[in-house]
């Protein structure tokens, strides 16, 4: 389920439909422009309450590329 969410978040971002989201493949740039990194971030703190949100913004397409990343820091 939270995967589905997050592709679907990401599918906001770009004219792919959820389903085609690859969350293995790095974000920046594919799915999400980087201009638009904080926007994605609060999008998935808003989701998400539960998660660092300090750390997802300052790691967002640094240490944190993919959306099975973000599904890691969501799930621990």
């Amino acid at each position: 389920m939270n995967k589905i969410k997050l592709q679907k978040i990401i599918s906001s971002y770009n004219p792919f439909i959820y389903s085609m989201i690859d969350l293995s493949k790095e974000i920046k740039d594919r799915y999400v422009a980087s201009e638009f990194k904080d926007s994605l971030a609060n999008d998935i703190c808003n989701q998400w309450p539960e998660i660092n949100c300090t750390d997802l913004h300052n790691e967002l397409f640094d240490s944190i590329k993919t959306g099975e990343d973000i599904i890691k820091l969501i799930e621990s």
